[in-house]
């Protein structure tokens, strides 16, 4: 009986443990210091919590290497000892400890922080050719491609940052400002502008054990 009780006691505080870890103030938002290396999943993002570390670093692709092998305008690789780099595929995403990047088509840096992050794609595609008469040469005009995306720092869920998003299922959460921007003329030119107003007027609520979210 005895060994029991001190089983339960000891469960008891690890779920104490566990839901004090799940606490919002201890959300990556509000970290006083980034912690390097690796996010293998979204949680560990979430709670500043990398799960991997070593010798990680951004390399840079050329535009070429962009355009022909379908590839993003940055990868994470790892170095050994001995100084061999090793590219790291299975991520979820990347801290430098001072600058936070998520794994979508490429590693991309995290802009605004908030109830939603933001951050961009950047990449190159070729569109259309020119003939130059002079050498009698086709040369192919690339074309760069920025694509903004907000991602919920509660769910994990990632939206393009549109209009049709923004009035569909960021906004309704704010009934004022959702009625702030179907009234606004200039509202497909303030997209960002609405996004940091959503996160300066909401605070992230993680759901409590007892909703069974």
């Amino acid at each position: 009986m005895k060994q029991w009780c001190c089983l339960w006691g000891f469960f008891f505080i690890c779920l104490s443990a566990a839901a004090q870890e799940q606490g919002e103030e201890n959300l990556i938002l509000y970290a006083t210091t980034l912690k390097k290396g690796l996010y293998k999943s979204f949680r560990e993002f979430q709670f500043n919590s990398p799960s991997e570390e070593g010798d990680l670093v951004i390399k840079s692709r050329s535009t070429a290497a962009q355009i022909y092998l379908l590839a993003s305008r940055i990868e994470l690789v790892m170095r050994d000892r001995a100084g061999q780099e090793h590219k790291i595929k299975s991520y979820w995403g990347f801290c430098d400890g001072q600058h936070v990047y998520i794994k979508d088509n490429g590693l991309n840096e995290i802009q605004q922080a908030g109830y939603y992050c933001t951050y961009e794609i950047h990449g190159v595609q070729p569109s259309r050719s020119i003939y130059n008469q002079a050498d009698m040469t086709v040369n192919t005009l690339n074309t760069p491609i920025h694509l903004k995306k907000v991602i919920n720092i509660i769910t994990g869920e990632i939206l393009e940052l549109s209009l049709y998003n923004l009035r569909k299922y960021i906004l309704p959460q704010d009934p004022e400002l959702l009625e702030e921007f179907r009234t606004d003329p200039n509202k497909k030119d303030k997209l960002e502008y609405y996004i940091s107003r959503f996160n300066q007027r909401n605070k992230p609520s993680l759901p409590s054990p007892q909703s069974g979210k």
